[in-house]
């Protein structure tokens, strides 16, 4: 009987307590005015969640011991209302952790399956798949902005996947990347690998419970497994799409070129607290890669580093460098050669005074070449006029990436005048000479 009191009391105490910070916070929304009380059961809160769900409890302890030294210092007075608040909030705990899936936010209603939503994605991005193509030399290029769950992205990661599965390197573009659903990770990896391959391992630190993570057995297509893979990444880069370059990394299936990325080696939970008038996203899982021992909650250093607008040119060039020094056949290494010199001039571009590019203004045929501001122009009838750039010895190839395939040889006569151009392309086809008029 006296435990049944106990229990009646407990259940009337923690009543009044839901009752009392009900009450306090529907005030706070009425004159948008937070009181000490408030403050504090919030960082109480957030002491409590952290303490119980964050995967680094050295980590969860400096964060906690900070934001209780603001507010022990009164720093936190300073905010009347629940946006900045919960905002300050988030860069205290953000700047001891180094964390950017930490997020306190106003209180909002989250969907059961919020975060199925968002990883699920929609289709109007063509789920992150925003370019594929073949590049000279049979190198494949795909550029991906977002990890969505294959359940909705599949089909769209798998048509991507079969277009390239002939190629002789791949390039994955992750420049732009800032995440999603780490499922899409290991459905793209299982590409690379002839057999379910052990990739990487999750800790949850509330259930104190490891889990493996593996390669797919069979992939709807041909495997990629003896391409070299090159993944491309930046300062943006964050979150799955780092677990998906980092573990093809660490397993030596692919060498990463850019810039380090920024770290973010947590899965996340999303958490209301209407009574509280606050949501929490709260890091709660970590990766742990079965052959580094460790992972890249420092960012992830990249195999080769350069910025992040050259990180395309240079993983084309190491890719085109890498298969010439094994291809036999003429064609082959001729496209491979096309792409190296191409590649080169773009990273050490040579410049010409106007004096020297007057030598090809004129007209050859059907085409114009015109001097525009010091950049040499050509146009062709009445289509678009555009910018060409020399490669040394009268051969100029377009600016314009899309015109990647042509350049535009000019030829000159025994006195070293220019008499005409002609076109040639990447497959080693040379097109008639166009004579200059008026010569």
């Amino acid at each position: 009987m006296r435990s049944k009191i106990i229990i009646l009391w407990v259940l009337i105490i923690t009543s009044f307590q839901f009752i009392f910070q009900a009450s306090i916070f529907s005030q706070a929304n009425k004159d948008d005015s937070l009181t000490t009380q408030m403050r504090m059961a919030i960082i109480e809160k957030i002491e409590e969640i952290f303490s119980e769900y964050y995967p680094l409890p050295e980590v969860s302890v400096e964060m906690i011991n900070y934001i209780n030294k603001r507010k022990t210092k009164g720093e936190y007075e300073q905010f009347k209302n629940i946006d900045e608040f919960t905002s300050q909030l988030t860069k205290d705990l953000r700047s001891k952790s180094n964390d950017d899936h930490i997020k306190v936010y106003p209180y909002e209603k989250i969907p059961d399956d919020l975060l199925a939503e968002i990883k699920l994605g929609t289709p109007e991005n063509n789920y992150g798949f925003q370019k594929v193509e073949i590049l000279p030399g049979n190198i494949g290029y795909i550029n991906l902005t977002t990890f969505n769950n294959p359940r909705s992205a599949g089909p769209t990661a798998i048509a991507a996947m079969n277009f390239v599965a002939h190629c002789d390197a791949l390039i994955i573009d992750l420049r732009l990347n800032g995440g999603g659903d780490e499922a899409m990770a290991q459905f793209l990896s299982s590409w690379f690998f002839d057999k379910s391959t052990h990739m990487t391992d999750t800790f949850v630190l509330k259930n104190n419970v490891s889990e493996q993570r593996w390669t797919q057995e069979w992939v709807p297509g041909p495997r990629i497994t003896e391409a070299p893979i090159y993944i491309l990444m930046s300062s943006f880069t964050y979150s799955s799409a780092e677990i998906f370059a980092y573990q093809l990394q660490q397993i030596g299936r692919a060498k990463i070129i850019g810039q380090k990325t920024r770290g973010g080696v947590h899965g996340v939970k999303y958490m209301n607290f209407p009574n509280l008038q606050i949501n929490l996203k709260v890091p709660y899982i970590t990766e742990i890669n079965p052959y580094s021992k460790t992972n890249f909650i420092n960012g992830i250093i990249p195999d080769i580093q350069t910025s992040s607008e050259t990180a395309l040119i240079v993983a084309n060039l190491e890719a085109a460098k890498n298969l010439l020094s094994t291809e036999k056949n003429s064609k082959k290494r001729y496209m491979l050669e096309w792409t190296i010199s191409g590649c080169e001039i773009d990273l050490n571009p040579i410049t010409l005074d106007e004096i020297k590019l007057s030598e090809y203004v004129g007209t050859y045929k059907n085409i114009e070449i015109i001097l525009d501001c010091g950049r040499l122009m050509l146009q062709r009838r009445n289509f678009l006029i555009q910018e060409m750039v020399p490669m040394g010895n009268d051969l100029f190839k377009y600016k314009d990436v899309n015109e990647h395939k042509y350049r535009v040889q000019f030829t000159r006569n025994k006195k070293g005048k220019v008499t005409g151009l002609y076109d040639l392309d990447h497959d080693g086809d040379k097109y008639p000479i166009k004579e200059r008029e008026n010569n």
